[in-house]
């Protein structure tokens, strides 16, 4: 018994020791894409061990022993992030169904998504399977939905999001009211894997301030909708949401009325006096860039539904300093040679004036800071963990390179 006990022993030893020394991978000659400072740092080596990026600068990957790459005259740079996805809402969807959409994620360079709130049911099973390698796909971070009784009145198209719980209202699906407890409250959400909050409405902006607070203090990113109804675009900023959703939504800051709680109610009272084209939110981008908050325009969805109009907020957002992360807020259709997300982006170049730089910082370092990860992903720096794409050409000089990706690295390992 000593003897197979010592067998063992050393096994796990050997085993361990063989993991501790696996081979590194090492891109030899490569050009940076330096998504902090905007620039692209030439010919310089990448050496990539147990998932890290462990050494970037001249020659460093001379003389280690591992996987060389020679890509002389081949562009790195971070993973693309699409902080703003559903892909646990359709009850009708499988598994193996939404694991698609994972591995379609992937296999064009998103290498970590923000799942704006859904069944965490499902979520945490996605989630773990990437971890576990049970599914090919991104990182997953979601949030927790959260609104006020007033937002559900008329209002059920949420509920698939409970289906099958006994109670309708689940820890990842709340009605926040006047006397909740919102310890309780982000204590049961941070239980089932969620990372942040997505307040969705149903709230003025004194009912926002406890809960914005008490979800920071619980350690929860929190997002939220532009018009909280009865919140303005303002009253969100104000109130310190730290990621604000939707160009459209802005839209209510034109109505110079009070608003009600009920969404529907709103629509019918004020939506054809609001002129698009001569108001102002000014005062929100200001407040949104003093207080270092994120706007989530969600462009491509707005520019599908004809809402061209929100074009010129997010282009204002962007001259005046702004940080903008890119979310789509759509499920991926899979017969399109691409993600939505390259649509988001191509539109803040071509319609909002943005540089290719600008727009890619959108989706990788500004969003990295939207999923509450930015110490971890987003950029090529020593520490990170290694979510890498290698181009042929620099995206610097056309954000259509982003469609021509020739490697990716998910996590320290070539997909």
């Amino acid at each position: 018994m000593r003897m197979i006990f010592c067998i063992v022993s050393i096994f796990l030893l050997l085993h361990i020791e063989g993991y501790a020394q696996q081979k590194a991978i090492i891109l030899k000659n490569v050009n940076v894409v330096d998504v902090v400072q905007g620039n692209i740092h030439r010919g310089v080596d990448i050496v990539v061990k147990d998932g890290i990026i462990q050494a970037v600068g001249k020659n460093v990957g001379n003389g280690i022993v591992g996987n060389v790459k020679d890509l002389a005259g081949m562009y790195v740079m971070p993973g693309l992030i699409d902080a703003h996805v559903h892909i646990a809402n359709d009850p009708k969807e499988t598994q193996d169904d939404r694991a698609k959409h994972l591995k379609y994620f992937l296999r064009h360079g998103i290498t970590s998504i923000r799942d704006a709130a859904g069944d965490a049911r499902v979520l945490r099973d996605l989630k773990e399977g990437v971890q576990q390698g049970k599914y090919e796909g991104p990182d997953i971070y979601y949030a927790a939905f959260m609104a006020g009784p007033a937002y559900f009145e008329g209002n059920d198209r949420e509920k698939s999001m409970v289906e099958g719980w006994p109670e309708p209202y689940a820890p990842w699906m709340q009605c926040i009211r006047p006397d909740s407890d919102l310890d309780q409250v982000m204590k049961e959400a941070k239980e089932w894997g969620c990372t942040g909050v997505k307040i969705y409405g149903g709230f003025d902006r004194e009912a926002l301030l406890p809960l914005v607070r008490k979800a920071k203090e619980h350690g929860l990113q929190v997002w939220g909708h532009a018009t909280l109804f009865p919140a303005k675009p303002w009253d969100v900023a104000d109130a310190g949401v730290q990621v604000i959703s939707h160009a459209y939504m802005l839209e209510w800051e034109g109505v110079s009325e009070e608003l009600s709680g009920n969404i529907f109610e709103n629509y019918e009272k004020f939506y054809d006096k609001i002129d698009h084209e001569k108001m102002s939110v000014e005062r929100f981008l200001q407040t949104v860039k003093k207080k270092g908050l994120i706007f989530d325009p969600t462009l491509f969805l707005c520019m599908e539904n004809k809402m061209d109009w929100a074009t010129r907020f997010v282009k204002r957002a962007n001259q005046i300093g702004v940080k903008i992360c890119a979310g789509t807020d759509y499920v991926n259709d899979l017969n399109r040679p691409f993600p939505f997300l390259f649509d988001e982006l191509d539109l803040y170049v071509e319609k909002c004036g943005f540089y290719p730089m600008e727009a890619i910082f959108t989706a990788t370092k500004v969003a990295a800071e939207v999923l509450g990860v930015g110490d971890k992903v987003g950029t090529v720096e020593v520490g990170k963990q290694a979510d890498l794409l290698i181009l042929p050409e620099n995206p610097y000089d056309d954000i259509k390179a982003l469609r021509k990706i020739s490697m990716i690295i998910k996590s320290g390992e070539i997909i």
